[in-house]
């Protein structure tokens, strides 16, 4: 038995719980990839047994839902309810963009991972909602849903890509590449396509999405753009 006054390791730790495990996956991840994440190297990090893991995440599915659902956090900050429904809904997508540069190797859970727990599929709705508060209706929802969520989608990863974040990136670095013999029109883009054009790139992506919905949403006689 310890002694008064003396906190024993386990006395010390934190509770454990769900949230507690899925940052220090996002963490795991974060440093050493996607593919290296176990609950038995989460488990290790976190000081205790694999198995208690399975009292809060029945299976790593259920864990990687878990860590979506931090990223998920990241996005909905843009969602101020004081703001048009039209800025708020591209500052969504802005905040997806951002999620692939600040967690280039979990960026793959936004971008091919389902919406289907509580948490997301709450945010999910709070985003329809701000479609049809624009003006949209069902229909439109959707298709200007899925047009963003492509575009953003490609452009998290194509980040990914550009900033040279792959774990099994080659030699050939895009960034400097310069070869116009054999390669002319490669070599006269790629000084456009570098890392500090990326994000002026974004915003003009952007603004033809939204020029579009812009121009829908008067075409209804609709306001809520402005």
């Amino acid at each position: 038995m310890s002694q008064p006054g003396k906190d024993t390791k386990s006395q010390r730790r934190q509770p454990l719980e769900r949230r507690v495990i899925a940052e220090k996956a996002l963490e795991l991840i974060d440093s050493d990839g996607l593919e290296t994440l176990s609950m038995r190297r989460l488990g290790t990090a976190l000081g205790v047994e694999a198995m208690t893991l399975y009292h809060h995440f029945r299976n790593k599915a259920e864990l990687l839902d878990g860590v979506l659902e931090l990223l998920v956090e990241e996005m909905e900050v843009g969602l101020v309810e004081s703001d048009p429904p039209l800025k708020r809904l591209r500052r969504v997508f802005e905040n997806i963009r951002q999620i692939a540069i600040r967690h280039p190797s979990a960026y793959v859970l936004v971008a091919t991972r389902r919406f289907r727990t509580i948490a997301t599929l709450e945010f999910y709705e709070r985003l329809l909602q701000t479609f049809r508060e624009a003006g949209f209706n069902a229909e439109a929802s959707a298709r200007y849903f899925r047009v963003l969520a492509g575009f953003v989608n490609g452009a998290g990863l194509a980040e990914v890509g550009s900033r040279g974040l792959q774990p099994d990136a080659t030699a050939i670095i895009l960034e400097d590449f310069s070869d116009s013999e054999n390669f002319p029109r490669v070599t006269e883009v790629v000084p456009h396509l570098r890392v500090t054009k990326l994000d002026r790139i974004f915003a003009f992506g952007l603004d033809l999405i939204f020029s579009a919905m812009e121009m829908e949403l008067r075409g209804l006689g609709q306001t809520a753009c402005e």
